[in-house]
């Protein structure tokens, strides 16, 4: 990054001047994860709860009714205004929600699972989604096996100016998370351990520098092994079928769990 762009900011997860739509449209094709969670839905048409991208949930919201949940006002707040196609938004914790919500279908999308960092966390999950009758719950893990300490993973998107005054011009687009250290949990059921992340992402606005999104924060994610997932789904919902599966998000370090009623 360049001398002239102005020097990198501390931010909170939710911070109110980041659009997180923007980091998540740049570095991810939200259209992409749509298509990809209603493959794996049985029945894609049927009335979904969502915890995700809000461009994600916008593109299922198409073709059915949808319930977005987010714990963030500011991400709630955008999504109302943004996504009208979206049939309600609610502010809250999924499993909270979840556990007073009758609707069949669940997909807890985007790697939320990775601030679930307690057994107390699980064991909220698992009451809400056997407090009613489920036909299908769709969760991605953060996966142990693919990342290492010292491991950086890069996002780079390279998005030509539509300025025909700079047609030469391309925008920086650049994310950047690096894996400090990974720290064991308490938990045994599942069993998982803590990684610690510095995060950074930059994005240049070539026609107004002001605008550029410039800023990092040091992050601690859950990550899971596929084997500890597996047997704690089996174990909790044995009345579901329970296969894994690639993650929604391409070169991801993450898997998908489906549970389903035979």
């Amino acid at each position: 990054m360049t001398d002239n762009h102005q020097a990198i900011k501390p931010v909170g997860k939710y911070s109110e001047d980041i659009d997180w739509d923007i980091i998540y449209r740049t570095f991810h094709n939200p259209k992409d994860i749509a298509e990809r969670i209603a493959f794996e839905l049985t029945d894609h048409q049927a009335p979904v709860i969502f915890c995700g991208f809000p461009e994600t949930a916008a593109y299922l919201a198409t073709a059915s009714e949808l319930q977005f949940v987010d714990k963030s006002a500011v991400v709630t707040q955008r999504t109302e205004e943004r996504y009208p196609d979206i049939h309600s938004v609610t502010q809250g914790d999924i499993s909270s929600i979840l556990k007073d919500t009758l609707t069949r279908n669940v997909v807890i999308s985007c790697r939320l699972s990775a601030f679930w960092q307690t057994e107390q966390d699980f064991e909220a999950l698992a009451n809400a989604i056997l407090a009613h009758p489920r036909d299908q719950i769709i969760i991605d893990f953060f996966d142990r096996e693919a990342v290492f300490e010292g491991m950086h993973i890069y996002y780079h998107a390279e998005a030509p100016d539509t300025d025909k005054n700079n047609s030469q011009e391309e925008k920086q687009q650049s994310g950047d998370w690096d894996f400090k250290q990974f720290d064991d949990s308490q938990s045994n059921n599942p069993s998982f351990q803590i990684a610690n992340i510095d995060v950074s992402y930059f994005i240049d606005n070539n026609s107004n520098h002001k605008n550029d999104i410039n800023f990092s924060y040091e992050t601690r994610r859950a990550f899971f092994t596929k084997m500890a997932i597996l047997n704690w789904c089996t174990k909790t919902f044995p009345n579901y079928e329970t296969t894994l599966a690639t993650g929604l998000l391409e070169g991801d370090p993450s898997f998908l769990v489906n549970l389903k009623q035979p």
